[in-house]
């Protein structure tokens, strides 16, 4: 859950030991809910048959199998699919104007890299797919709420947005709600089996998951705001696999403000050195997703 506090402004230190993404990993599989073997080529097929308009592939923030098959997604749906934009977890809205002028070439790399926010492990892991964007013009959204503001309500609720000035409001969730379900389920529970929350200390736990909601809606709506301005287009989502497992978190957001949406989505799930890579042992896992990667990597999100 390492995306979560990355968000919430408190320092997490990545893995520098991150792989290329156009290197290959070995130690993975994908299988899909039939607990099938599948390829990439697989899912880009069943994402294109399906008629769906958002894939949302759910990572390990550190996973070299996640990377590597972000990038080679991308580039069999952009292969298949004329009208194409991705949408990043690991871009806040308030840098939209610079992923814009970036991708235009109108500002340097380094000029990029010095405005926007970018996460450490930005080189090896998202650059690539930033780069292979801008040489296809394919459009990029900055899609998450800025972390300042998800950190706001974590600490004090979403009443602490009202100091804010309308300048900065803009950069909000126009509209969010904060469902006692299954995802709030799921997020406590991580969240309590996680050894972060020693070094948090005493933390509100209803603030933390609103200031997770506040991050879905913000994201659901930078995609559905997209959609409804660039008819016919189809969108691929990376995102940390929490924030879009079971179909929940972002995609469940988006499905509430579009209703006729299709959704098409992808998990990663780290297993156990020890743990083979049989359908049938890892068939506990597969209604995550339409499609799941496991992999033996000690992931994080």
């Amino acid at each position: 859950m390492k995306g979560i506090f990355l968000a919430l402004g408190i320092a997490i230190a990545l893995s520098p030991a991150f792989a290329q993404a156009e290197e290959k990993p070995t130690d993975f599989v994908i299988l899909d809910r039939d607990g099938k073997i599948a390829t990439v080529d697989d899912i880009a097929d069943y994402f294109i048959n399906q008629g769906a308009d958002v894939i949302f592939f759910g990572e390990k923030h550190d996973s070299r199998a996640a990377h590597y098959l972000e990038l080679q997604l991308l580039k069999k749906i952009a292969a298949k699919v004329s009208k194409l934009a991705v949408a990043m977890e690991m871009f806040e809205a308030d840098n939209q104007d610079e992923l814009n002028d970036y991708l235009a070439g109108k500002i340097s790399e380094k000029q990029f890299k010095n405005s926007a926010r970018l996460w450490p492990n930005y080189d090896t892991d998202y650059r690539p797919i930033i780069e292979f964007a801008k040489a296809k013009g394919i459009p990029v959204i900055a899609a998450n709420i800025p972390r300042r503001y998800a950190s706001m309500v974590a600490r004090g609720g979403t009443d602490s947005w009202k100091s804010l000035p309308d300048s900065e409001k803009v950069y909000l969730p126009k509209k969010y709600t904060f469902l006692n379900d299954r995802y709030r389920e799921e997020f406590l529970k991580t969240m309590q089996g996680n050894p972060m929350m020693k070094m948090m200390g005493k933390v509100n736990m209803d603030n933390l998951y609103h200031a997770q909601c506040v991050k879905d809606e913000k994201m659901a709506e930078s995609v559905a705001e997209f959609l409804k301005s660039h008819p016919g287009y189809k969108v691929i989502f990376f995102c940390g696999s929490f924030h879009s497992d079971y179909k929940l978190g972002i995609a469940q957001k988006l499905k509430m403000r579009m209703p006729n949406i299709k959704i098409v989505n992808i998990s990663t799930v780290p297993v156990p050195k020890d743990v083979k890579f049989d359908p049938e042992a890892l068939k506990g896992e597969l209604d995550r997703a339409d499609f799941v990667i496991f992999t033996h990597e000690s992931s994080e999100e």
